[in-house]
């Protein structure tokens, strides 16, 4: 039998998990009160408590998991978690932006970051919003109409394109059949 200990463990694994991961099954994406949720530990080590060990899976898919070597349920783990890691990414944009805007106090910052906190993050979910809902728009669009949207200079809205377009951004640039340069999910 549990004792308090292991279940208030339990729970605030679990409430850890959730917060960084989603609060769904890493494979199937089904949420309570569909399914009930449980702690997987990726190497089948049940004593390993290691959080980067730790992912939530349906009991269907964490009985499944545990038929498999321990190299082969890492391998599925860290391609499930990648897969949710481009959706969220499809969705909000980096969570790294979205993090220092509600972590760093911009009041007392120059008026150019406070700005940029604003326009940045607004930028990144119109632009994302879009590529999600058409499948692509143009660069030149990209630049001038999210400017416009958000309130920046096409230059600003420009470097936020670029940042987003690098080779860690979830965008990349393209050529249509006409030649036009188009942005869409990579």
């Amino acid at each position: 039998m549990a004792n308090r200990f292991q279940i208030r463990q339990h729970e605030i694994a679990y409430k850890f998990i959730a917060a960084r991961d989603g609060d769904f099954c890493l494979q199937c994406k089904k949420k309570p009160p569909a399914v009930k949720l449980q702690i997987d530990h990726a190497d089948n080590d049940p004593d390993n408590w290691d959080p980067e060990n730790l992912h939530l899976l349906c009991q269907k898919h964490n009985l499944e998991l545990r038929g498999k070597t321990a190299a082969e349920h890492k391998r599925l783990i860290r391609t499930y978690s990648a897969n949710n890691e481009r959706e969220r990414a499809r969705e909000r944009g980096r969570e790294n932006t979205h993090l220092v805007k509600d972590l760093v106090d911009f009041r007392n910052a120059s008026p150019e970051m406070k700005a940029n906190s604003y326009y940045e993050t607004q930028y990144r979910e119109w632009l994302l919003t879009i590529v999600r809902e058409h499948g692509f728009i143009t660069k030149v669009e990209a630049i001038n109409s999210g400017a416009e949207v958000v309130g920046c200079s096409p230059l600003t809205a420009n470097r936020y394109l670029s940042k987003l377009t690098s080779s860690v951004g979830p965008l990349k640039e393209s050529k249509d059949a006409t030649g036009t340069v188009v942005i869409s999910f990579r």
